[in-house]
C-alpha cells in the first residue's frame, strides 16, 4: 500500500496522506494518485506540511530519509522537499533540498555552517525519482538518487541536532535568496509536483539497504499539461471575452472572475492577440504555431526602490484591466489601463499631496487585414525623465528555450520608410551583452519566430526627438551572449512568476520564461501637459520587413482625400478618414429611404493614391450617421451595419464592412474597404 508517506516496520516515522490526513498541519496540499496509492501535490505557491518536533522521532546518530519526488517545476530558492532547520535561517538542524536546476542537495548543520552533498545533475521533470540522504555520525554525508550514490561529504560530525526543529515537507520554512540574481530579496519557496513514500530510518544499515534494492523507475503520473492559454483557433474577426486557463493549481489561486481579451482575424490569418491576466494584460501576439510576443509597455526609471515600474512587476494584475470599447465587422477596438509599479508596488512620482502618479492607456484598433494601430497615452509629471515604450519580448511557454522560437540566423529584419532594408542574425563575436542601431532610421520590424506569421511593428517616424535623445525612429538589436543557460538572453521573473523580484535568469524550461531581441524608439506623436502619446502599427505577416514598406507609406503618408472638392481630414491614430457630418449635404427623406437609411445619396470621395502615397486598406468615419430617420436594428443593438453598395472606378467592390461606433454625443459609420492602390481612385456610394 503506497501512501504519501508509507508506514513502514523498519521506519522510525513515516506519514500517511491514505485517508486525506497527515499528522500536524497540511496547507494547500491536495491528496492524488502517486506511485500505489495517494501522493501529495504541492502547488508551487503555499503548499506545505508543518510536524511539530515533539511528533517527530529525532535520532542524533544514524539517520536515514527516502522519500519519492516527481517536479513539475524547479524551485527559484532553495526549497526543502523535507527539513528539519531552524526557522530563523541560520544553521542548525538538516535539509533535503532542490535547486533551480533540479540538483539534490542534503545540507546539515556543522559548527554554525552549512555542509552538503550535491547531486551533480538535475532531476527529470514530470518523472518519479527517489532521494535516499544518510548522515552518518564521525563520517560524513552520502546521497544516493534511485538507488545510485551520487555524492558523499566527508564530516566529522558526532551527532546530528534535529530535535528542537519542526518538520517541514515541500516548503521553506523562512525566505531564501533566489538564484544567479537578487539575492538581496528573499523569497519563501514551495516545492511544485508530488511527494510520496517520505520515511525516516535510525538503523545504520538502513541506507545500504536502499542501495541494495532492485530499482525501477514508477510509470510517470499523469500531469496536468502547462500551456500559456491563447483562446481557441480560427476565431472570427473580433475581440472576444474568453476566460483563458492556464493550469488548476494557478487558476484557482487568482482573485476575479473578469474574463480575458482574445482578438482573432478569421481563418485566413490564424494569429491573435491575447490580453491575459497572467501577464497583466499586456497585449501579446500568438502566432500560428503557438509562439508568443508581447512590444512591452510604458517602464520607468528606478525611481521607487525596486528596479524599473512597469506593468512587468505588477505580479497580480492589481493595477491593470482591460476592456473592449468597440466592437464590429468593420474594427474593433481594446483598451488596456496600467500603472507601472515597482516591485514593491509604488507608483513612479507619485505626488505626495494629491497621491496621483504614472499612468498608461494602451488602445488597440484593429481592422479586418490584420493591422493593428497601437496608441499609448502615459500621464506623468515627469515626462522628461527616461522611459521605454517598445521592446520586441518573446514570451515562451513552460517547455520551451528561447532557440525553440528564435534562429540565430535570422533574427529579424528592419525596413526604413526610404527603402533601405536588412535583415539580421544573432551576433555572437561580442562577448559583451549590449545593444546596437541596425540600421539609420529604421523604424519597420519583422520578428522571426520559427513560425510562417511573424510579428511586424511600424513606427511612427516623426523627426521629433526620441528616447536616445536622438532625431527621428530607431531600431536597435541585441548582440552578445548573455546566459551561461542559453545562447539568447533567458529570464524567469515574468511573466505568470509570483515572486515579487526584480530579475532571474532562467536555467531549465520548466516555468513561462521570456526572452528578447531589440528595443525600439520613436519621436512622441504629441506632448500636451502632462500627457505624452506614442504610435505604432502593429500585426502578422508572411513577408518580410521590406515587404510592409507600402503598408507604412500608406499610414505615415496617407494619399490626400477629397470630398466634393474639399479635403478629408486623416486620422494617422485611428489609420482612418474623418468624414465630419458637416461635409455633406442634409438629403430629403425620399433620399434617405433610398439609401436604406444611411442618410446619403450620390456620395463621391476621391484618393489621390500614388507610389509614395499608396492605399493599402481604407477605413472611413462618417461622423452623424445613420441619419435622423434612426439606426438600423443591427446597429441599435451594437451589431453589423448593412452598409451602402461601394464603387471604386465605377466598379462594385466586395468585401465591405460596416458597422456603428454609438457614442454619448451621437452615433458614427464605420467602413472598412478592401482597396489597395498606388493610383488616383475614385470611390462613390
Amino acid at each position: 500500500m503506497s501512501l504519501l508517506c508509507i508506514i513502514a516496520a523498519a521506519a522510525t516515522f513515516a506519514l500517511t496522506f491514505e485517508n486525506g490526513t497527515v499528522p500536524g498541519r497540511s496547507e494547500y496540499c491536495q491528496s492524488v494518485p502517486g506511485i500505489e496509492g495517494q501522493a501529495a501535490f504541492f502547488d508551487g505557491f503555499d503548499s506545505r506540511i508543518i510536524v511539530p518536533a515533539a511528533e517527530v522521532k529525532a535520532p542524533e546518530r544514524y539517520f536515514t530519509v527516502d522519500v519519492w519526488v516527481c517536479p513539475v517545476a524547479f524551485p527559484k530558492s532553495p526549497c526543502p522537499v523535507a527539513s528539519r532547520q531552524r526557522g530563523d535561517g541560520e544553521p542548525g538542524g538538516w535539509s533535503l533540498w532542490m535547486d533551480a536546476l533540479g540538483k539534490v542537495h542534503f545540507s546539515v548543520a556543522s559548527a554554525g555552517e552549512w555542509v552538503q552533498a550535491e547531486s551533480p545533475e538535475g532531476l527529470p521533470l514530470r518523472e518519479w525519482s527517489r532521494l535516499t540522504a544518510f548522515f552518518r555520525p564521525g563520517s560524513g554525508l552520502f546521497l544516493a538518487i534511485d538507488g545510485r550514490e551520487v555524492a558523499k561529504q566527508p564530516l566529522e560530525l558526532p551527532g546530528l541536532e534535529q530535535a528542537d526543529y519542526d518538520l517541514w515537507i515541500g516548503r521553506t520554512p523562512f525566505k531564501t535568496p533566489s538564484f544567479y540574481e537578487n539575492k538581496s530579496i528573499p523569497i519563501y519557496s514551495s516545492f511544485d509536483g508530488l511527494i510520496d513514500e517520505l520515511k525516516f530510518y535510525d538503523d545504520k544499515n538502513a541506507y545500504k539497504g536502499i542501495l541494495k534494492e532492485k530499482f525501477a523507475r514508477p510509470a510517470a503520473p499523469e500531469l496536468e499539461a502547462r500551456v500559456l492559454p491563447s483562446g481557441p483557433d480560427s476565431l472570427a474577426f473580433g475581440a472576444w471575452y474568453i476566460p483563458l486557463k492556464f493550469y488548476k493549481a494557478f487558476d484557482e489561486r487568482w482573485r476575479g472572475s473578469l474574463d480575458d481579451v482574445v482578438v482573432g482575424f478569421g481563418p485566413e490569418q490564424p494569429w491573435k492577440v491575447v490580453f491575459w491576466k497572467g501577464i497583466s494584460y499586456a497585449p501579446c501576439f500568438v502566432t500560428e504555431k503557438g509562439n508568443w510576443m508581447c512590444n512591452e509597455f510604458i517602464e520607468r526609471k528606478k525611481v521607487t526602490g525596486w528596479g524599473c515600474p512597469e506593468s512587468m512587476s505588477d505580479k497580480h494584475a492589481d493595477f491593470s484591466s482591460v476592456r473592449i470599447v468597440e466592437n464590429t465587422p468593420a474594427r474593433t477596438v481594446v483598451v488596456w489601463r496600467n500603472l507601472p509599479v515597482g516591485v514593491n508596488q509604488k507608483i513612479p512620482y507619485q505626488s505626495e499631496e494629491s497621491g496621483w502618479g504614472d499612468c498608461s492607456e494602451e488602445t488597440y484598433i484593429f481592422y479586418p487585414d490584420g493591422v493593428g494601430v497601437r496608441k499609448m497615452e502615459v500621464w506623468s509629471s515627469h515626462l522628461d525623465e527616461w522611459y521605454e515604450w517598445c521592446q520586441s519580448l518573446q514570451v515562451l511557454h513552460p517547455s520551451q528555450r528561447p532557440e525553440d522560437v528564435l534562429d540565430a540566423s535570422r533574427i529579424m529584419s528592419v525596413a526604413a520608410m526610404d527603402g533601405r532594408s536588412e535583415t539580421f542574425g544573432w551576433d555572437f563575436d561580442d562577448k559583451a551583452r549590449q545593444d546596437g542601431a541596425s540600421i539609420s532610421g529604421a523604424n519597420i520590424q519583422v520578428t522571426y519566430l520559427k513560425s510562417q506569421w511573424n510579428p511586424y511593428l511600424i513606427l511612427e517616424d516623426g523627426d521629433g526627438i526620441n528616447e536616445k535623445g536622438e532625431a527621428g525612429p530607431r531600431i536597435d538589436r541585441y548582440v552578445g551572449r548573455w546566459s551561461e543557460f542559453s545562447d539568447f538572453p533567458w529570464r524567469n521573473h515574468w511573466p505568470v512568476t509570483q515572486d515579487y523580484i526584480i530579475g532571474r535568469y532562467a536555467c531549465v524550461p520548466d516555468a513561462p520564461a521570456h526572452t528578447y531581441t531589440a528595443t525600439q524608439y520613436n519621436a512622441p506623436h504629441s506632448v500636451e501637459g502632462n500627457m505624452m502619446t506614442k504610435l505604432m502599427l502593429c500585426g502578422c505577416t508572411e513577408g518580410d520587413a521590406a515587404d510592409l514598406l507600402p503598408l507604412a507609406k500608406s499610414w505615415l503618408r496617407a494619399p490626400r482625400m477629397t470630398l466634393a472638392g474639399s479635403e478629408v481630414p486623416y486620422d494617422v491614430t485611428q489609420r482612418a478618414y474623418v468624414i465630419p457630418s458637416e461635409a455633406r449635404e442634409s438629403p430629403s427623406p425620399k433620399e434617405i429611404h433610398s439609401a436604406s437609411g444611411l442618410g446619403m445619396t450620390g456620395l463621391t470621395l476621391r484618393l489621390e493614391a500614388s507610389s509614395e502615397h499608396p492605399v493599402r486598406g481604407l477605413c472611413l468615419i462618417l461622423k452623424g450617421m445613420p441619419s435622423p430617420a434612426g439606426p438600423c436594428p443591427a446597429a441599435a443593438a451594437g451589431g453589423p451595419h448593412p452598409g451602402p453598395a461601394v464603387k471604386v472606378d465605377g466598379k462594385a467592390l466586395e468585401g465591405v464592412k460596416a458597422g456603428v461606433h454609438r457614442a454619448w454625443d451621437g452615433e458614427s459609420l464605420i467602413l472598412w474597404l478592401p482597396v489597395e492602390a498606388d493610383h488616383p481612385v475614385e470611390i462613390s456610394f
